[in-house]
């Protein structure tokens, strides 16, 4: 199953480590040196309107949808794998 994080990206759900909220994300500091991280693969989440940050296992992808919003979608996702 995959997790649609807008801009017409999927994201299959089986390789999310986390989704973070991009709002909140620089009050810690080992947060700050992450996104420091990500700037250097050159993918600045200060570049564009963006509110959440997605980290697989492959590859870091920042979205401008809200990581509330991605969270009860990939729970709806995992909701219809248990019922199936």
């Amino acid at each position: 199953m995959y997790l649609h994080i807008g801009n017409e990206m999927d994201v299959p759900c089986k390789d999310i480590i986390v989704i973070l909220n991009l709002s909140t994300t620089g009050r810690s500091t080992v947060n700050r040196e992450f996104l420091k991280a990500a700037k250097l693969q050159d993918k600045d989440p200060a570049s564009g309107g963006y509110k959440s940050c997605i980290v697989t296992d492959k590859d870091i992808y920042f979205s401008s949808i809200s990581s509330g919003t991605l969270m009860k979608r990939a729970s709806s996702i995992f909701s219809n794998l248990e019922q199936e």
